[in-house]
């Protein structure tokens, strides 16, 4: 195994090759960037990352990269070309308000050929769940369409003895002065923000940061790190596994590399031991190794993207497909139902690929293990009901298929009425300011339906606050006038009326 450090070497210079000849030959796996391609709204991939501050406070790392030819490049007379994107994150917390922000500018600086371009901001927010609004303009095109982006993140609580998240590294370089939005621990790391790896490439580096080895095993003792990759039934990869002995620390990073793995969808793993080898705490990041045939066949083709390729199982296939119910429209869903019936493999690979490659043509595999992670959202968050996933339930859907509401009220230990929340959206897909009333019919428990919505593609329901009551309240809906146009009696004093109409 060649030394750390000749590695990141070697990475470097090869890297700083091929950023500026074909993006993406050695190591990952993109299309090859051309000055030509001039669109008219710019493209990005997007990651989220989570790490602690020196003082042990919790910020999130927004990585994204630029796509070569979704961007407008400007030309110099030396036949250099540079690009130039401003882009602005929102962070938006549980009730609406705003919990964070960053705004900043990214630039190539005079370069031969146009190539993806990395931008970093980070954002310190409190634990729990947020919503980032990503907007990107393309600084060179002033007439470009501005890009908005929508992602649901969730921020830990930080424990005791606590790992970072993992990220794929590009390239390393020594620190400049002064530092820049890249520099950690003394080195310019490039992060790799989509996580597809070649299966050509020998080795991949990856960064963390470990908080509270001092106090769980002391300052200065050592303990052990196990690094490699697992598949995705769990048994480690035995041949990239490997041992690295750290001393205690308050914030150590870790910059290491593990071999690659035959192609295939597996974990990056890293895991922390005592010295006696018991396990203490891990960590994991799903990556793609696409084999040299599987890109080539899927580009001869013209058909399969490469992420579609990691699933070869009708099983794997049954479960992505059936997750996409919720964003499906009222044909896509007809197809994915008469395609799960008929369980083959080729029609679910060719759907899944057609599906993303449709809503997102620039990055299909991104947006897809973006979904992803929303969907294991919703199964964290709403998985309480009998022999559902989270993502199957009302509530699950609306979320997935419509992002985070902008406000939830909760009424889950009334008298009254049956526990019930209102969901409140700001924009709802194409409709502004919708409203959706779920409700739970067994009072005890956490499994919520949708009684009532006023967006026109949902339930509607005129009798929602006769059907909300658990005792007569001496008058009914009709009283009301609460109907499916919407209005509402003005004497009305009930209180889910009243919420629903007047959102707090």
């Amino acid at each position: 195994m060649l030394p750390l450090d000749n590695l990141m070497a070697l990475l470097f210079v090869r890297m700083i090759r091929l950023r500026v000849l074909c993006f993406g030959i050695s190591l990952f796996f993109f299309g090859q960037a051309t000055v030509s391609a001039q669109n008219s709204n710019p493209g990005v991939r997007l990651s989220t990352r989570q790490f602690l501050s020196p003082e042990g406070n919790p910020y999130l790392e927004v990585q994204v990269e630029f796509i070569a030819n979704g961007m407008h490049w400007l030309m110099s007379r030396d036949s250099l070309v540079r690009a130039a994107a401003q882009w602005t994150v929102v962070a938006y917390d549980s009730t609406g308000a705003v919990a964070g922000f960053s705004k900043a500018t990214a630039r190539t600086g005079h370069i031969p050929d146009a190539s993806d371009f990395v931008d970093i901001a980070r954002i310190p927010l409190q634990p729990g769940p947020h919503v980032l609004e990503l907007e990107v303009e393309d600084l060179s095109l002033p007439e470009s369409t501005l890009l908005y982006h929508e992602a649901v993140v969730h921020i830990d609580v930080p424990a005791p003895l606590d790992i970072s998240d993992l990220f794929l590294v590009q390239a390393v370089a020594p620190a400049q002065d002064p530092p820049t939005n890249l520099t950690r621990s003394g080195k310019e790391i490039l992060p790799l923000v989509d996580q597809r790896i070649s299966e050509e490439a020998e080795f991949i580096p990856f960064y963390c940061e470990l908080y509270g080895t001092e106090k769980e095993f002391g300052q200065g003792s050592p303990f052990l790190l196990v690094a490699g990759f697992r598949e995705p039934g769990g048994d480690w990869v035995e041949s990239t596994r490997r041992y690295i002995r750290k001393k205690g620390g308050a914030v150590l990073p870790v910059l290491e590399s593990v071999p690659v793995p035959p192609s295939g969808l597996y974990e990056l793993v890293l895991e922390v031991q005592s010295p006696a080898q018991v396990l203490l705490m891990a960590r994991s990041l799903f990556v793609e190794v696409v084999g040299t045939a599987d890109q080539n066949a899927a580009v001869a083709a013209g058909t399969l993207s490469p992420f579609v390729l990691a699933y070869q199982s009708k099983d794997s296939l049954y479960a992505a497909l059936e997750s996409l119910l919720p964003i499906a429209d009222a044909g896509e869903r007809r197809t994915i139902e008469y395609t799960l019936s008929a369980a083959d493999l080729q029609p679910m690979q060719a759907f899944l690929d057609q599906f993303w490659t449709v809503r997102s043509p620039e990055d299909p595999g991104g947006a897809w293990r973006e979904y992803r992670r929303e969907v294991a959202i919703a199964d964290a968050e709403y998985g309480s009901c009998p022999s559902r996933d989270g993502h199957e339930t009302d509530m699950g859907w609306i979320l997935l298929r419509y992002g985070r509401p902008n406000t939830i009220v909760q009424r889950h230990n009334g008298t009254q009425y049956y526990p019930y929340e209102i969901w409140h959206y700001h924009k709802a897909g194409q409709f502004n300011n919708r409203r959706f009333l779920f409700y739970t019919p067994q009072v005890v428990g956490e499994c919520f339906e949708l009684l009532h919505s006023d967006h026109p593609q949902e339930l509607r329901n005129a009798d929602w606050l006769d059907i909300l009551r658990t005792r007569e309240l001496g008058h009914s809906v009709s009283e009301t006038s609460i109907n499916q146009l919407g209005r509402r009696d003005t004497y009305s004093r009930e209180e889910p009326e009243d919420l629903f109409f007047n959102p707090r």
